[in-house]
């Protein structure tokens, strides 16, 4: 049996992969739901993988991370980024981040909930934020979906005997640039480009029936040139169909791209951004780059960063709390997070063509309704009162009871509570609200 002083020794190490080993014992009479998203055949809602250990790379003019696999813990991954939007909320007061899985939904019971598929457990009954830029929590839960989204369509694609290829999309950029600026002008001229005759030309070519079209941005301070705010854009193209795949090889795509590239540097020309290099301004992949691209996509924290490995030459916006949940004196994080998650609001993360989700029959949801979304088929573990809720917010140790839940189940659950009842934190801004 473990102790109670055991269980406070290794419940309160954050990167801890797994809590330890408690009976698991679930009330009686634990219900089981269901979300409204089916994934398709072979995919899952999930992600419990694990990966090897090898440090990413980042392109310093794409902005295009790879090569980076961290050993990966869904539940050591989950507390990760509860304590990233506890940093966060230090740079976002007021906000909807600020309260996200803090308070509750209305007069809602709190309650715990485990997969049962994949055993990582959840809250129910707490408000969510739903950003995809500013929170670490929503962000992770809504990407995952979004990408079961996209492998799905990308299935019945080449199922019907097309290919998806990967245009990557960037613009000239300086440290001086306000990143609001950098948008606004992209924007234009991404509208420009798609509405160019030769671009759409060479998209009939090409047999492009429909795109998926993801904004992105990194930053690079830590490079030895920086070159500051670096937004762009990765699109991929739904192609090939009615073109025979021979059309594919090699020299097509350059020439295809080649002629692109020309159209692109016009267009950000014209819109006041200056001519992109022919090596960086765009790039057109085939579908292996595309594939690599997708299944990796929205998991950032988990695969190509971890909570302490960084890239070599360019930050995400998370990056930047990481970077200030290790050195709080480091106020240019905290600055460029916050310029950053106010540039961003409101903005999609993703945008599908018009008739690509309905060609494919991928339903329509929005990121509010993805972040409240329950996991799969889940198994109630127990409800946490208004008294121990206000113990777990003031430890910050809503991470924490996760994954002690998700290991030891609801007797581990309680043992930890006993152990934070009453006890000092970090945090005393409860709102009263919950």
């Amino acid at each position: 049996m473990i102790s109670l002083s055991d269980l406070r020794a290794r419940a309160y190490d954050p990167t801890q992969a797994t809590a330890p080993n408690f009976p698991r014992r679930v009330p009686v009479g634990g219900a089981v739901t269901r979300s409204g998203a089916v994934p398709p055949e072979g995919a899952s809602l999930g992600t419990n993988a694990k990966y090897s250990a090898v440090l990413p790379k980042t392109d310093p003019e794409t902005g295009e991370v790879t090569g980076g696999e961290v050993a990966y813990s869904p539940m050591g991954a989950r507390v990760q980024r509860f304590i990233l939007q506890s940093v966060a909320r230090k740079f976002l007061p007021k906000s909807r981040t600020d309260k996200c899985l803090r308070l509750r939904q209305g007069s809602k019971q709190i309650q715990v909930w485990q997969s049962i598929e994949h055993k990582t457990t959840s809250y129910s009954g707490l408000q969510t934020c739903g950003s995809v830029w500013a929170c670490p929590v929503c962000s992770a839960k809504i990407a995952e979906r979004r990408r079961v989204e996209i492998i799905a369509a990308m299935a019945a694609h080449k199922a019907a005997g097309g290919v998806v290829n990967m245009l990557t999309l960037t613009a000239p950029h300086q440290r001086s640039d306000k990143l609001i600026d950098l948008l606004a002008k992209q924007a234009v001229a991404l509208k420009y480009f798609f509405k160019d005759w030769s671009v759409k030309n060479v998209f009939k070519e090409m047999g492009v029936v429909g795109q998926i079209r993801a904004l992105e941005v990194t930053h690079g301070r830590l490079a030895a040139s920086n070159n500051g705010w670096h937004p762009h854009y990765h699109i991929l193209q739904f192609a090939g169909l009615g073109v025979g795949l021979v059309a594919f090889d090699r020299i097509p795509m350059l020439d295809w791209s080649t002629r692109l590239h020309g159209r692109w540097a016009a267009c950000c020309v014209r819109a006041g951004l200056g001519a992109p290099s022919l090596a960086h301004g765009l790039k057109l992949d085939d579908g292996s780059k595309a594939a690599k691209y997708v299944s990796k996509w929205g998991l950032e924290d988990e695969m190509t960063k971890g909570h302490t490995k960084k890239a070599m030459h360019g930050e995400t916006p998370f990056d930047f709390l990481r970077s200030y949940l290790a050195n709080p004196k480091d106020k240019q994080a905290g600055a460029l997070f916050k310029e950053f998650a106010e540039t961003f609001k409101g903005k999609r993360q993703l945008h599908w063509s018009a008739g690509l989700k309905k060609r494919y029959a991928i339903g329509e949801a929005s990121d509010e309704e993805l972040a409240v979304q329950m996991d799969d088929y889940a198994q109630m573990l127990g409800t946490i009162t208004l008294d121990q809720w206000r113990d777990v917010l003031r430890v910050d140790g809503r991470g924490v009871l996760l994954q002690v839940a998700a290991s030891g189940g609801w007797e581990a659950v309680c043992l930890y509570m006993d152990s934070i009842k009453g006890k000092a934190g970090g945090v005393h801004d409860i709102h009263g609200q919950i």
